[in-house]
């Protein structure tokens, strides 16, 4: 049996959430359901290396993301997303891979991505979907094979949310890790497993159970 790609044990945010644990395989999407202020976001930060637990680990391929950021090729996309005024598609991911050790081809970046017919659109021209999507094109540039995603289809219409969808399950299938995190217990309903923030604790781990509560949850 593989080892975990992510692992967390008795993880701390802070101290209203504390005692997070759970794991991520290979090629897996794991999401994270949470109502507004549950901790997804800096649980999220925490596994992108981003902040220092306060209590507990987590580890990436067995190393610790805080300390050694070179451990794993992860990407992370947040709510807010890039601003990139002036520039083409084309331009803004051949300016993402001069700052990447080992990037994509900017080709291969934007295919992923399904950006292809839009390299030379302005950025202020892409629709909300597509400006998710080029989010996510940069994060794959430095060959990231871990994605961390903060609500990723949020303020997206159901057309652009199933693309989003689509093209992260097409990398799941190809054994990238996902975990992302979402308000929506339909949303979380498409990933392998789910797990609920709720009152401080991780409720659900395995993937049955953790579906039909997110049916609960949004009943």
């Amino acid at each position: 049996m593989k080892a975990p790609v992510i692992e967390v044990r008795d993880l701390d945010l802070n101290e209203s959430v504390r005692n997070v644990s759970f794991t991520v395989a290979e090629g897996e999407v794991y999401a994270l359901l949470g109502r507004h202020g549950s901790g997804k976001t800096t649980l999220l930060e925490i596994l992108a290396g981003l902040r220092r637990p306060a209590g507990g680990s987590v580890r990436l391929r067995g190393a610790d993301p805080y300390t050694d950021r070179d451990a794993a090729r992860a990407g992370a996309v947040w709510r807010d997303g890039g601003l990139f005024p002036g520039l083409t598609v084309a331009e803004i991911v051949d300016t993402w891979r001069r700052w990447t050790l080992d990037p994509l081809t900017r080709v291969e970046a934007l295919r992923l991505a399904r950006l292809t017919d839009l390299a030379d659109v302005a950025f202020e021209r892409l629709t909300a979907g597509q400006r998710r999507m080029l989010d996510l094109a940069l994060a794959l540039v430095g060959r990231s094979d871990v994605l961390f995603l903060d609500e990723p289809t949020a303020g997206l219409d159901e057309a652009d949310a199933r693309e989003a969808w689509s093209v992260l399950l097409m990398l799941a299938a190809h054994g990238v890790s996902v975990v992302l995190t979402t308000r929506d217990p339909r949303e979380a309903c498409r990933a392998d497993r789910v797990g609920i923030l709720d009152d401080g604790r991780l409720r659900i781990r395995d993937d049955a159970a953790g579906r039909a509560a997110a049916r609960l949850h949004a009943a």
